[in-house]
């Protein structure tokens, strides 16, 4: 049998878009369902926003309405989902504690956290919206990988 992988990384990542960051204590997580009149699908690690109605979110890509939180990873999505969450699907949301995220623009620790109108986390004011008591919790060039803080 011919070997799967000959070669290796030096270092695992440190995280994956999604992927809750601290196992802190204070950490709260949500079920919502992505609005069946979306015509976006929800990834993990992206802003989400309030749906139409009771239990809906929405993608923050062009959505409007009250920020919700940021879809936290699901190991347990098939894989022919695109590991993406689609209409109809229940996503995880995290309201408060620490989650990886794609920072648009270069972020420090301690920067509020701002989404822009097309769905992107940033730590960029102009333009943008802030997000109620998010802050940055590790440093990112652009585009990048980092820690955004709930809550």
């Amino acid at each position: 049998m011919p070997a799967v992988q000959t070669s290796y990384a030096s270092f695992h990542p440190s995280g994956t878009l999604g992927m809750v960051a601290n196992g802190e204590w204070v950490t709260n997580v949500i079920s919502r369902v992505v609005d069946p009149a979306s015509t976006l699908s929800v990834a993990p690690g992206d802003p989400v926003l309030q749906g139409a109605g009771e239990q809906l979110v929405v993608s923050a890509n062009g959505g409007s309405g009250a920020f919700r939180g940021v879809a936290i990873r699901d190991t347990t999505l098939p894989p022919t989902a695109g590991d993406v969450f689609a209409p109809t699907v229940t996503v995880g949301v995290m309201t408060k504690g620490v989650v990886w995220v794609n920072a648009a623009a270069a972020v420090s620790p301690g920067q509020p956290a701002f989404v822009t109108s097309a769905g992107a986390l940033t730590g960029v004011a102009t333009g943008n919206t802030a997000i109620p008591g998010a802050l940055w919790e590790s440093a990112a060039a652009t585009p990048g990988l980092a820690k955004l803080r709930l809550g």
